[in-house]
């Protein structure tokens, strides 16, 4: 199990709260929030996410990363440019 602020990560049963509310995640963007969580503030690039959350050999681009960033911060009823993911302008992504 995971916290991060108001966000609890249950990896054991697949399931994500935010304020105690649940929230309703696909598999990428919730293997996506592991790696987040993992390390709050660490600042994950595009291909790190990608080795990270892709199986090997899998032909994803950095683009489909920022398309699964916008469905996680959708889920979590985030607007841009706040908490919790935020964007590292030519870098990637970092949870808080």
């Amino acid at each position: 199990m995971f916290e991060f602020d108001d966000i609890l990560l249950e990896i054991e049963c697949l399931r994500v709260r935010r304020a105690g509310r649940l929230v309703h995640l696909g598999s990428i963007e919730f293997v996506m929030l592991v790696a987040l969580i993992e390390a709050p503030g660490k600042v994950w690039t595009r291909a790190a996410l990608i080795d990270r959350v892709w199986d090997r050999g899998a032909n994803v681009d950095a683009r489909t990363v920022d398309v699964h960033v916008a469905r996680l911060r959708k889920a979590f009823g985030q607007t841009d440019k706040t908490y919790p993911i935020r964007t590292v302008h030519g870098v990637g992504y970092a949870l808080g």
